[in-house]
């Protein structure tokens, strides 16, 4: 395979990967939620909803298929006429394409749907009374926390393995490689260098250790009207969860390390650059895997609680949750699995503060490190 073939594979594999997961969020939202809004469900079926859901899919299938009509336009007589269009250029315009298109389809969706919702009078009717299973924490079953030593234990492996091979280690140290598998960025070696993966390492384990712990912090939800079942389905979806994020969190930190043996040993990155690209596209079909699994066996199912409530309390189309009246600080989501934030919540500032500003400083460290 030529280096130009390679470059083409490896942007074709990044668009799918992009494009495919922002194009599957749309279509993995529950059947109650009609682009945002909440849909009773003895309307879920009514004909006007379907055309509604048909019509702008459509729309997005059609985007989809212009944006790749565009990338090929591009690759075959951009550039100089012979060699074709550069692969960034093309993946560039692709992804303008498909991720822009996307606001005015939503936007439209969403307007359609809040027509419909005003003329069909829909409303969430709030449950009269609330279960609660005062030993609901000790009956979970979750990943413990001790499993986290696991990705610690690799972390330390790669981190140890580059110290005894220090003396191996290329100056400079290549960091950064072209689509075509060759180094086109470097750093003199030294700590920065040489551990900064592990450094990310680190900082993603902790994260992904804080969500594990959510998961067990997070309130219940038990439905009133099938308080056994409820709570069963409860503990199951929280178990799924936890095991999910360890699961990738073990998958990253095998990731970056594979990733740092690449740069410091020399390893053929030409003849692993498109199998180790095509790793990134693992995580994105596991998360999908997983909402399937969640859906099929229903674990995703709302217990009357935050999931369907009224639309007035989910900004953004039904992505932030802001509601006073909950002293929650962690709700479920209402798009997908798992929890977010109450950012009416003094603490929910904070959290989205924190979320934006550690990965910020933690490049930054690291480029004074470099």
């Amino acid at each position: 395979m030529t280096t130009m073939q390679t470059e083409w594979l490896v942007i074709g594999i990044i668009n799918i990967v992009i494009s495919a997961s922002l194009i599957a969020a749309v279509f993995l939202a529950p059947k109650y939620l009609l682009f945002g809004v909440y849909v009773p469900q003895a309307d879920c079926d009514r004909p006007e909803v379907g055309r509604i859901r048909s019509r702008h899919y459509g729309a997005i299938a059609a985007l989809w298929l212009a944006g790749i009509a565009v990338g090929a336009v591009i690759g075959a007589w951009g550039g100089d006429g012979f060699t074709g269009g550069s692969p960034e250029t093309a993946l560039g315009a692709v992804l303008v394409i498909q991720i822009g298109g996307l606001i005015p389809i939503w936007r439209s969706g969403r307007r359609q749907a809040l027509r419909l919702k005003q003329d069909r009078n829909w409303s969430v009717e709030q449950p009269s009374k609330i279960v609660v299973d005062l030993l609901f924490r000790q009956r979970q079953r979750l990943v413990g926390n001790g499993w986290f030593l696991l990705d610690l234990a690799i972390v330390a492996a790669c981190a140890i393995s580059a110290w005894l091979h220090w003396d191996v280690i290329p100056d400079p140290v290549p960091t950064h490689f072209g689509l075509n598998g060759e180094a086109d960025a470097y750093s003199s070696k030294g700590f920065g260098a040489v551990f900064t993966l592990n450094i990310v390492q680190l900082v993603l384990i902790g994260v992904l250790l804080m969500v594990n712990m959510t998961i067990r912090q997070a309130r219940q939800q038990i439905n009133p009207a099938r308080p056994e079942a409820s709570r069963e389905q409860q503990l199951r979806f929280r178990r799924a969860n936890s095991i999910f994020v360890h699961a990738l969190s073990l998958f990253v930190v095998v990731f970056l390390g594979l990733g740092q043996s690449i740069t410091l040993y020399g390893w053929p990155i030409k003849h692993l650059n498109v199998g180790y690209l095509s790793l990134v596209a693992l995580p994105i079909v596991a998360v999908f895997g997983f909402v399937w699994y969640v859906t099929r066996q229903g674990l995703d199912e709302s217990a009357g609680g935050s999931r369907i409530q009224s639309d007035e309390v989910w900004r953004g189309g039904g992505l932030f949750y802001y509601n006073k009246a909950d002293p929650a600080l962690m709700v479920e989501k209402r798009y997908g699995v798992g929890w977010t934030i109450n950012f009416a919540h003094p603490l929910g500032i904070a959290i989205l503060a924190g979320i934006l500003i550690v990965p910020v400083a933690i490049i930054l460290i690291l480029s004074f490190l470099t």
